[in-house]
């Protein structure tokens, strides 16, 4: 092995992650750079129509790429370089090794999936023996990593919140447009949510290497309690170091205690014997502060005495009384993963509710200013006649149709902005418009708009020939639904 393992508390050997990922960091990030990152553009590309969903699809994911990043860790520990190709060679039996559908179903929620992905990958544990494998390595350190998660996902937000604040920084323009609560709370194209998820993947990229790196090397401390790789990887080394020379001279010494007792005279019986300096030998070796601990053993019991053979269960009822005591513990075990979840979920609830708040709070401190001009269309109150309705009657009686439709329809215009308080942008078009009062407006005002839009669209665009009859449909009732227009300053 290339990592010395020897006592290290749980916090240290998380910390011993970061110090194999430092050591090893050019082979890692070349698997990771190979399987990730072409993985996700073709996530994002098939995910174009529905951008939103894009990142959900990314996390959910990520336990398949961590195997792909426990396969480098794992062989560079024994002394593999682990090239790439032969990463794409093992990939196929990493995407079908055991545990692959809980950890991206059951288990995905885990806030130890770190710690449990090893029983899975490395020991090939299935079902039963899987659980009470990663029961047994948890028992001692299933907090650190539990904290681990909560560590690495808070960094991976402030990373990607910290990214989205630079690139707004580095906008050319006034940063009025573009705001970081208008980046997380307001609407975004697809190319800006498509941005977006290359943030979040670049994020990702710093701190799961680090989370898969801290999650094996506390596994790799927790087998080192339990089994003494220390002791068993310092033997092999001794082993290694013995010359032929060395291992002659090792059995002429085990040759001469064996022949010195025999020819030993009867008085030498006052000299040490050998059992009593072994005995002094095993003495100094327990009292090292590893042997004499005290252990808690933590598993259910049957608390009916023995002595009452009466009263004792059939071998069936007991198996079927201890089955459903570890089906309780499993679900408790479940229990407290959900609960961390749904703080999860609560905290970033919370985080959604300042922003927005707060992007209500820096609306009404600075009112946006309404834009003059929308598609060509003079939006300015000044340029509006006292009363829309009869102007366009007037035009309407000229024959000029096409005036009648831009008189109301810039009215409409002005009116939801400074009557409804619409915060329409200058780059707005006709369809943007429509969104924009989407579910603001009544519902009678809402159908009119469109009619509106769809008529102006047909006159403007298309040439057409509006009859009289629709344009006088619209004029009908037109100052009760939009009113008079701003006056003039």
């Amino acid at each position: 092995m290339t990592v010395r393992l020897r006592r290290r508390s749980p916090w240290e050997a998380l910390d011993l992650g970061r110090a194999l990922l430092r050591y090893w960091s050019g082979r890692v990030y070349r698997a990771w750079f190979a399987t990730y990152w072409p993985a996700g553009v073709v996530i994002l590309l098939v995910m174009w129509p529905w951008p939103e969903y894009a990142m959900l699809v990314l996390w959910w994911l990520k336990p398949l790429f961590d195997r792909v990043l426990l396969f480098v860790f794992s062989r560079s520990v024994f002394g593999d370089e682990c090239r790439v190709r032969d990463l794409l060679r093992a990939l196929p039996r990493l995407l079908r090794g055991p545990g692959l559908v809980s950890g991206l179903t059951l288990r995905r929620g885990s806030l130890a999936r770190s710690l449990l992905l090893p029983v899975w990958q490395l020991e090939q544990q299935t079902g039963a023996g899987a659980r009470a494998r990663f029961r047994l390595l948890s028992r001692r350190c299933r907090g650190q990593a539990v904290w681990l998660t909560f560590f690495c996902a808070n960094m991976s937000t402030i990373l990607l919140v910290s990214i989205v604040i630079v690139l707004l920084v580095l906008v050319p323009g006034d940063g009025q447009d573009l705001s970081p609560w208008q980046w997380f709370g307001g609407e975004r194209s697809t190319a800006g949510y498509f941005a977006g998820n290359l943030m979040f993947m670049l994020a990702e990229t710093v701190v799961e290497p680090l989370y898969v790196a801290s999650g094996f090397s506390l596994y790799l401390n927790r087998r080192s309690e339990l089994e003494a790789w220390d002791i068993e990887l310092a033997f092999r080394r001794l082993a290694e170091r013995q010359s032929p020379t060395a291992i002659a001279t090792s059995l002429l010494v085990v040759f001469l205690a064996l022949a010195v007792p025999l020819a030993t005279p009867a008085h030498a019986e006052e000299a040490p014997q050998p059992s009593s300096m072994a005995r002094q030998a095993i003495d100094a070796v327990l009292a090292d502060p590893v042997f004499g601990q005290v252990k808690d053993d933590w598993h259910w019991r049957w608390r009916q005495p023995s002595s009452s053979p009466v009263d004792k269960l059939d071998d069936h009822q007991s198996n079927w009384i201890m089955g459903l005591l570890q089906a309780i513990e499993i679900l408790a075990e479940w229990l407290r993963s959900l609960l961390w979840i749904f703080t999860g979920f609560a905290l970033a609830a919370a985080i959604l509710l300042v922003l927005r708040y707060r992007q209500a709070g820096v609306r009404a401190r600075t009112a946006p200013v309404a834009p003059e001009f929308l598609f060509g269309l003079d939006l300015r109150p000044i340029s509006l006649p006292a009363d829309v309705a009869a102007a366009a009657h007037a035009a309407l009686d000229r024959g000029d149709s096409v005036e009648a439709l831009s008189l109301l329809y810039r009215g409409a215009l002005v009116a939801l902005m400074h009557q409804r308080q619409i915060d329409f942008a200058s780059g707005d078009t006709e369809n943007d418009c429509l969104r924009r009062i989407a579910g603001r407006v009544p519902e009678a005002l809402d159908r009119r708009f469109n009619v509106i839009v769809e008529t102006w669209r047909m006159a403007a665009y298309g040439r057409l020939s509006i009859p009289v009859e629709r344009i006088e449909e619209l004029l009908a009732g037109w100052d009760v639904l939009f009113g008079k227009p701003a006056a003039r300053p």
